[in-house]
Order: structure tokens, then C-alpha cells, then sequence
């Protein structure tokens, strides 16, 4: 087996775990056990620093090939170097757009025996990919490709990171397709403040999709109601860059009286120091926008033992319910008036609740990882 997480990874004799050739190494030099392939093919969406200069076999005379062209070289490349067979499961925990195309394209040709087992578990992020492609709808790309390959009967099982998600690609594949959460292993439970008042943590990008910018009036309402001394914030503010075009939302934010005001970028230590000091994730996230998206800051939230207050309508607002991992709210009111709720618990009920929420995760993930690979044997 190529490429995999921790949670399923007992179901294989083998794994190995195949990435970007870009991926950041240990800092102490260590071996991660990481193999590092793949090229980097968005660069004129996203520029990577330090990246190495292409592989020969990406080019043609005179010319670059196009990223679906580059990327189905190098898979190809990659099949014949690993000795990819029947034998083998190629399993994609995010696929992307063109991880998609080349993978259709490699195998799409193969009789279904001599084909290796192919999960590909489905994030709806890659929708987004059609705001930056040439092509005016490459998630339709992709779902035709997909489809090509279920009509060919090769022996792929689909999964999808949240019930929306799943519900659309149900539609669009004609196939039943398993909904499969984050993945979220290797993160053991912090202890919880026992100390000072419960704090809420607005983690990960200042951006407007993430509801950075509702947090004023959703603060605001709250100092209305609560004392500041019974309730804290720690908040991740923008990117450097982008810090000058909201001096005065800045400015509001460090004026808090009760609130630690993080930078744009923090190492990971730092996330677990802001996760270990804090009881309960904000996260009002743009409905429209998640309304089909999971949410790594709810997953990585649970595992922690933290609960989370979370954007009605959205993807992973149903799973939030599932684990009574928190609170879903609507409005900017809605959202003040958990935190006022949440703020006068005991940080012993918290804790509580979110050992059970973090259980519930658990159980699903394995649950549900189960039932993506046996319907791929079946």
C-alpha cells in the first residue's frame, strides 16, 4: 500500500507514505518515513519557496508541459518505479485536482485485474479549483474522469469528508459514496485550565471565510453580558502582509481587555500551546462558503479535548452534532450567547463533555474507514 494515515493503516500489511517532493523535512534532520515524489503543479496559483527545479521528464523540446500532461508523467514515472500492481492500494486521504486527472489517466486504461486498488476520499475544497483552472469547471473535470473509471468497473471506492459533500457527489457520480471525517491521528488530549476564566480559542487563517471579521460583534455582544474577567480570548490575527490593510480592526482587537492576540503565522508548538490554554474553539466560518466543507480546526479541536462552537450550515456542522462536540449557531447573537453559556460552566463539564465528543470522533473515523475499504474488497 502507497500513501496513507495512521487510522487505517492497520487494515494493510505495508504502508508507505508518499508526498510532495516539497514537503518540509524534520528540522533535526530525523527520517520522517515520508517518501518525497510528487512535483508541485499550482505554482501559478501558489508559488512555493525553495522549490527545486523541475524534473526533465516534465519537459518536451522547447516547451513545458501543461500541469495535467506534467502530472500524468510523473505518476506514470511513479507506477513503473514502485512497481504499482493488483497486488498494492493506492489510497488518496485529500485528493486534488490534478492528483485526480493523472491518476484517470494512468490507470483508466487497465483491465480491472491488473488494476491496484484505488480509495480516493473526496474534499470539497477541490471545488475551488474552478475559480483557478483555465478549464471553467474542473470539478466537473474530475467527477467525469471518476466516473470513467466506475464504469470501467476498476476497483475504486469513494469517500467524501462530510455528509453535504457526500450528498453532492452521490448525485453526481450516480455511486454510493461514504463519508469519511479528517483525519486527525497521533494528537493525545491536553489537560484542561482548571484556573481563570474559559477561554475561547479563534485559531488558524485571519480570513474573512474563516469569520475573523465577525468576532467583533460577536465579542462585543458578549462584553455586554459578561464581566471581561469571566471570559478570555486567544485570537490568531492576519499574515504580515496582509496585518497593514486592518490597522483598525487590529487596533480593536489588541484593546480587548481579557484576550491574547497571536500573529498570522505561529509554529506548530504554538497551536498546542493555544489549544492546551484554551477550553472551547470559535468558529464562526462563512456558511456559503463550508457549505460543503470539513473542518481540520474542529477535528484537531476534538482530539485535544476541546469543544467547539461552530457555523450552522456548513459541512461540518452536522458532524459537530453527531459528537455533541459543542454548539452550532446561526447568527453573530447566536454565537455570543454560547460563549455566554459555555462561559459559566465548570471547566470540569467541559472536559467532560469533550472526552465524550472525542470518543464519538474516534469511534466514527474507525467505523467509517471500515466500511470505505471492505466496500473497495467487496
Amino acid at each position: 500500500m502507497l500513501s496513507s494515515i495512521s487510522p487505517i493503516s492497520h487494515h494493510f500489511d505495508e504502508v508507505h507514505m508518499v508526498a510532495s517532493q516539497h514537503l518540509p523535512r524534520p528540522a533535526d534532520g530525523s527520517d520522517d518515513g515520508v517518501i518525497r515524489f510528487f512535483d508541485f503543479h499550482y505554482d501559478y496559483v501558489l508559488k512555493i519557496d525553495r522549490a527545486p527545479a523541475p524534473l526533465e521528464l516534465m519537459h518536451v523540446p522547447g516547451q513545458r508541459l501543461s500541469p495535467e500532461a506534467a502530472a500524468t508523467v510523473e505518476f506514470s514515472r511513479f507506477m513503473t518505479a514502485y512497481d504499482i500492481g493488483p497486488e498494492d492500494t493506492l489510497l488518496y486521504p485529500s485528493i486534488d485536482h490534478y492528483s485526480a486527472l493523472s491518476l484517470a489517466n494512468v490507470v483508466g486504461g487497465l483491465h480491472p485485474h491488473q488494476c491496484p486498488a484505488l480509495l480516493v476520499r473526496m474534499i470539497a475544497v477541490m471545488e475551488m479549483t474552478a475559480l483557478n483552472m483555465t478549464n471553467p469547471d474542473a470539478f466537473t473535470l474530475v467527477i467525469d474522469r471518476l466516473k470513467g473509471l466506475l464504469n470501467a468497473r476498476l476497483p475504486l471506492s469513494i469517500c467524501a469528508e462530510t455528509p453535504t459533500f457526500g450528498n453532492v457527489l452521490r448525485q453526481r457520480l450516480g455511486q454510493p459514496v461514504h463519508i469519511v471525517p479528517y483525519f486527525a491521528p497521533g494528537i493525545d488530549p491536553l489537560d484542561i485550565p482548571q484556573d481563570g476564566p474559559i477561554t475561547f480559542l479563534s485559531g488558524g487563517s485571519a480570513r474573512p471565510d474563516k469569520g475573523f471579521f465577525r468576532l467583533k460583534p460577536i465579542i462585543e455582544s458578549v462584553l455586554t453580558r459578561l464581566d471581561p474577567s469571566q471570559v478570555r480570548f486567544i485570537i490568531q490575527g492576519p499574515p504580515d502582509a496582509t496585518f497593514a490593510a486592518h490597522t483598525d480592526y487590529m487596533r480593536w482587537l489588541y484593546s480587548l481587555p481579557n484576550a491574547e492576540i497571536l500573529p498570522g503565522q505561529v509554529p506548530y508548538k504554538e497551536i498546542v500551546r493555544s489549544f492546551r490554554d484554551s477550553h472551547v474553539a470559535l468558529m464562526p466560518y462563512a456558511q456559503d462558503v463550508y457549505a460543503n466543507r470539513g473542518s481540520a480546526m474542529l477535528m484537531e479541536a476534538l482530539m485535544f479535548g476541546r469543544l467547539a462552537i461552530c457555523q450552522a450550515g456548513t459541512g461540518f456542522a452536522d458532524q459537530a452534532r453527531l459528537y455533541n462536540a459543542g454548539a452550532t449557531c446561526g447568527t453573530e447573537d447566536d454565537f455570543a450567547d454560547a460563549i455566554v453559556m459555555f462561559a459559566q460552566k465548570s471547566p470540569e463539564m467541559i472536559r467532560e463533555q469533550a472526552a465524550l465528543a472525542r470518543r464519538y470522533y474516534l469511534e466514527d473515523v474507525d467505523r467509517s474507514c471500515r466500511a470505505w475499504i471492505k466496500a473497495e474488497a467487496a
